[in-house]
């Protein structure tokens, strides 16, 4: 739980298991923590505590036999295992001792002339934890200098590593060296795997890591996380990328910047553009694209907590982070950030992010219904684009307020602002926003019922985004072909349009686009008379909204309603 729910609680999930535990009647929550969190003292009576033991006694016997080929009776090796409750880690580490120290196939017995005594700490959580310290801190203290110093060094890595990672560190640290901190189980290892073209790779515990920075220099910490980050700017892998897996190079070197307090390289490092016209330009586009809502919202919360009001990459966060929850659906979260970055950029005369905070106050009212206040902030975000020359804010604004005439129902206002959003685009050589205009023209056509003007722009649309490499407008110009077609209830067309859109969404893993897809994709096949077909594509579509967290829970909630009033009905 730790890693969730910070000791301050302030974490999101923080925020939600303190208003579940004061609300939540007919659910249960399981997690496991190595400490007993603090609640407030009504919170506490609903939180029953299970304390947690060790391996059965026949699988601690097997750990240290057939891992470790300790050897002893069935009574010694019993009160081996039980002396240590089980605990796995502490086993793997006073077994790794005794082998390194006594031999191969050594009696249990010999455990009391490792010279500490293992075994003083009564009872188990916090205290358990103690006695692990303990056995590690004795490890540590066995090691050479050299290895004591490669260690520490190694120590700032989160993840899995191999002898390259591990040499960008410490250059002479060898593959054998860290074979033999891994047989001391002060590191876990992996084999190689040979046809995927893998060496041998590394990686630490989490409560060792924490004791080995615990006795190490701040100076040698602060130089090692300088050598993971130069490391890592040097491995970074250009788009496109095809998962978060592709991005580890570019989040480790977000993580070790932040640890040296560099958080406007760290803010650069998500949002510098890496990629040609059309392609996932940077890491907070593709972020963005893949859905990943919650990850882009705790690196900018952390951009958030070490900077300070005065820096860019504070109020730009800030901004970013509102983007985050407004993908989510939580709007006056949203807007509480947007007005906080509103008003420090216009303290300091930052017209740009005044603007910019103008935008996103504009997008929550939108989605809020709130039509006339999103006017205001569109209106005022395009005003001071105009004034300051900034012509891409001028552009969006216009298209942004196309969409709030649209919500109005006065399409021709809507039609007027998303042309106009088209000439600038196309006057700044601005191709995406030029493609993406054409797109809105085709859905305000479309909801004039104008189906053949509509298809025609979302066809000009696709045609631009194929042209430019720009896959996401490909998907979805061809999603809204299929939409028009839908209204023109030509279900086998629309199907097999929203069908390729799907393909290419899956294929760039487009998860909003996804979602929508199978729900159009259930709707076809609602209207169709395949409510068994209509109910695999809603839940698909459902499940999906879900772990997003995006609005389109409710609309598919309620298509899944009337889906099953029809498998009743039959």
């Amino acid at each position: 739980m730790e890693t969730v729910i910070p000791a301050e609680g302030k974490s999101v999930y923080g925020q939600f298991l303190s208003r579940w535990l004061g609300n939540g009647d007919n659910s249960k929550i399981l997690l496991t923590s190595r400490e007993q969190p603090v609640f407030s003292a009504n919170l506490q009576p609903r939180c029953h505590w299970l304390v947690l033991k060790g391996l059965a006694e026949a699988d601690a016997i097997r750990l240290v036999t057939e891992d470790y080929e300790l050897t002893g009776t069935q009574k010694e090796l019993a009160h081996f295992v039980n002396r240590m409750y089980r605990h796995p880690l502490l086993m793997q580490l006073v077994s790794s001792w005794m082998r390194d120290d006594f031999g191969v196939g050594v009696c249990v017995t010999e455990a009391e002339n490792l010279g500490l005594d293992l075994f003083t700490v009564e009872g188990y959580h916090r205290d358990m934890e103690t006695c692990v310290r303990e056995v590690i801190a004795a490890s540590l203290a066995r090691l050479s200098a050299r290895l004591g110093d490669i260690l520490k060094r190694l120590s700032v890595l989160r993840g899995i590593f191999d002898l390259g990672l591990a040499q960008g560190l410490t250059a002479e640290v060898t593959e054998a060296e860290l074979r033999y901190l891994a047989r001391l189980s002060l590191l876990q290892e992996f084999p190689p795997e040979p046809l995927k073209g893998k060496p041998r790779r590394f990686q630490f515990l989490p409560l060792i890591s924490m004791v080995v920075q615990q006795q190490a220099d701040s100076e040698l910490l602060r130089s090692a996380h300088q050598a993971a980050l130069d490391y890592f700017l040097a491995h970074l892998p250009a788009p496109p990328w095809e998962s978060l897996e592709d991005l580890t190079a570019y989040l480790e070197g977000f993580y070790h910047a932040g640890e040296l307090g560099e958080w406007q390289f760290a803010f650069d490092i998500l949002n510098e553009e890496r990629g040609g016209e059309g392609k996932n330009k940077s890491v907070e586009e593709f972020l963005d694209l893949q859905g990943f809502y919650r990850q882009r919202a705790h690196l900018y919360e952390q951009v958030i907590a070490g900077t300070q009001r005065e820096q860019d990459c504070h109020r730009k966060s800030l901004n970013r982070l509102g983007n985050c929850y407004i993908s989510l659906g939580q709007y006056e979260k949203a807007i509480a950030l947007y007005q906080r970055c509103h008003d420090m950029s216009e303290k300091i005369g930052d017209r740009q992010g005044v603007a910019s905070s103008l935008c996103g106050l504009g997008n929550c009212y939108i989605s809020l219904g709130q039509h006339e206040k999103a006017i205001t902030h569109h209106q005022q975000y395009h005003d001071i684009s105009e004034e300051i020359g900034y012509r891409q804010g001028v552009a969006n604004s216009l298209g942004n307020l196309g969409i709030c005439y649209k919500n109005l129902g006065q399409y021709e206002k809507t039609i007027t602002h998303h042309q106009r959003c088209h000439d600038i685009s196309k006057e700044i050589g601005d191709r995406q926003e030029t493609a993406n205009s054409l797109g809105n023209l085709g859905i305000s056509y479309n909801y004039l019922g104008q189906y053949e003007k509509a298809i025609s722009h979302h066809q000009q649309h696709h045609d631009i985004s194929e042209e430019i490499g720009f896959r996401e407008g490909v998907a979805r110009s061809l999603h809204n072909i299929g939409e028009t077609l839908l209204n023109l209830e030509n279900y086998s067309e629309a199907e097999t349009k929203i069908q390729e859109s799907l393909v290419i969404s899956q294929e760039i893993n487009y998860k909003s686009l996804i979602a929508d897809s199978f729900k159009a994709l259930a709707a076809i096949a609602h209207q169709t008379n395949q409510p068994q077909l209509a109910l695999t594509h809603c839940q698909a579509a459902l499940t999906l909204s879900q772990e997003l967290g995006i609005p389109l829970v409710k609309d598919c909630e309620e298509l899944l309603a009337k889906i099953q009033d029809d498998l009743e009905a039959v």
